[in-house]
């Protein structure tokens, strides 16, 4: 896409959980490409500063911020979203989280119960509040693209990942699949991604971290994570 392309037919994409980590490296190369993002996060001190530090390379980064465990607050967002461009093209669900029970994966019979309502609320639940909300604005788009971030942990027993996390991301396979069926007559597509090991501040967050990640590398065939 050349520099001097006229504005409006840049593609717009919106990118949950884009503050840090898998979602600000999608925000980066989409707008390395082209597009017009916005960035999104719960936090909107942290979301700002990301925006301030964006914008000074690429002038088409948007922020807002939003909870899309909350109905009210997904809302607000796309009526922003539809007010100040009227279509959606691409829409990435990577927003997620992974409680640890004091640095340590906490197995099902130690689960606390806001952990888990809390990992299902933002990976799952927000998926699916977002989503809903974006189709009336990527039936405008000639070209809709819905991407989740998955997990291998949402398809296989990792070692590592904890019951509300791979229930979340099991969740969110199932999801797209229906969804597929459901938006692909209007020709929009879906389609999920199930990353591995991947160095992020969140993958950071295991007290035994170094040990995780070499684990990881010693059964991955290239010896390397992401």
């Amino acid at each position: 896409m050349t520099t001097h392309q006229n504005q409006a037919d840049r593609k717009i994409a919106l990118i949950t959980g884009s503050s840090r980590g898998i979602g600000l490296a999608i925000a980066k190369k989409l707008l390395a490409d082209g597009y017009r993002v916005i960035l999104n996060g719960s936090n909107n001190t942290q979301l700002q500063q990301v925006h301030e530090q964006m914008a000074q390379q690429y002038p088409l980064v948007d922020a807002m911020s939003a909870n899309v465990s909350d109905e009210d607050s997904v809302a607000q967002l796309f009526q922003q979203i539809e007010n100040i461009y009227t279509r959606l093209d691409v829409l990435v669900n990577n927003a997620g989280i992974s409680p640890r029970l004091n640095g340590n994966k906490p197995t099902v019979e130690t689960t606390p119960t806001d952990h888990w309502v809390q990992t299902i609320a933002i990976n799952l639940t927000g998926a699916f509040f977002v989503t809903r909300a974006a189709i009336p604005l990527l039936k405008h788009s000639k070209c809709g693209r819905v991407i989740q971030i998955a997990s291998q942990a949402g398809q296989m027993n990792t070692g590592f990942a904890s019951a509300h996390y791979a229930t979340s991301k099991a969740g969110l396979i199932g999801f797209s699949r229906i969804l597929a069926g459901e938006l692909g007559p209007l020709g929009i597509t879906v389609n999920f991604v199930s990353p591995g090991k991947i160095q992020t501040e969140m993958a950071a967050t295991y007290r035994n971290a170094a040990a995780v990640e070499q684990a990881y590398i010693d059964r991955t065939p290239m010896q390397r994570i992401g």
